[in-house]
């Protein structure tokens, strides 16, 4: 089979109202053409997709669930990246779903709510859950963990990006993304408690995207998503210039069932 048009994605019936963090059809737009939120989804697939490589044990036939999926964009990049065999994707917004490009094979976005049950994301199926850039949009953030880790199966990794509070906070001072509505900050400490609270073991932290990188598409200068990364991963081990990362990915993973009733370990938090 072919790609999926827009019109063959699966919506269900309109949700209402809207929470405040929840974007528009020229969202979507704005994706296919304007070069800094091309950068932005495709360094947080790519990052979701090499988190996912280093931590998950199962790598085969591997099933997505992406929350917040917007007009699906990152979700089919981060589907095409690990060879993904089926990825569904939750958005609010039936007019976002409706402006969703073509889909691979195997991709689906769906109408819900995030923090809330789905039909269409069957418990304990997926290998890999993905809210990028989501939680921030979330009033009551511990829901959309606890639906991650209902998704998931046991050993599954939920990945979350979510922007550093205080380059968030100046570069919405300077209009850089003044649409969007955010509940809330996130960093590592509540990053943690949030997972926690919604059954997962939190596994990883890390910094991304330097600043001084990721202004560039801004003022329409190509910036390889790869490139940046790898100099983002250079660039991380020195202190004060980690502290320039505009973005932030967590890793938690959903607890396997050991002998004696005791419960896999997060590694490699820091």
């Amino acid at each position: 089979m072919g790609n999926e048009t827009a019109a063959e994605i699966s919506a269900e019936p309109t949700l209402t109202p809207p929470p405040r963090g929840v974007m528009a059809a020229d969202y979507a737009t704005d994706r296919a053409r304007k070069p800094h939120l091309i950068f932005r989804f495709r360094c947080r697939a790519l990052i979701a997709a090499r988190m996912f490589r280093t931590y998950a044990a199962n790598q085969d036939a591997v099933r997505i669930a992406d929350f917040g999926a917007a007009d699906g964009r990152a979700m089919a990049e981060t589907h095409r990246l690990l060879g993904a065999s089926w990825s569904v994707g939750v958005e609010w917004a039936d007019e976002l779903i409706r402006s969703a490009p073509p889909m691979p094979f195997g991709c689906h976005l769906v109408q819900g709510d995030v923090t809330k049950p789905n039909r269409k994301v069957e418990a304990g199926t997926f290998d890999l859950v993905t809210a990028l850039a989501v939680f921030e949009h979330v009033k009551e953030p511990e829901k959309l963990a606890a639906r991650a880790a209902d998704a998931l199966k046991p050993g599954g990794l939920l990945i979350a990006t979510c922007p550093s509070g205080p380059w968030d906070r100046v570069s919405g001072a300077v209009g850089l993304h003044k649409d969007e509505y955010h509940e809330g900050e996130f960093n590592k400490a509540r990053f943690e408690a949030v997972a926690r609270a919604g059954g997962l073991e939190p596994v990883r932290y890390e910094r991304f995207m330097f600043a001084p990188i990721g202004v560039l598409p801004y003022a329409n200068v190509p910036v390889s998503p790869g490139l940046a990364l790898a100099i983002d991963r250079l660039l991380a081990t020195i202190p004060l210039v980690n502290l320039g990362m505009v973005n932030q990915v967590f890793v938690a993973r959903k607890p396997a069932p050991q002998a004696g009733g005791a419960q896999s370990k997060g590694v490699g938090e820091r």
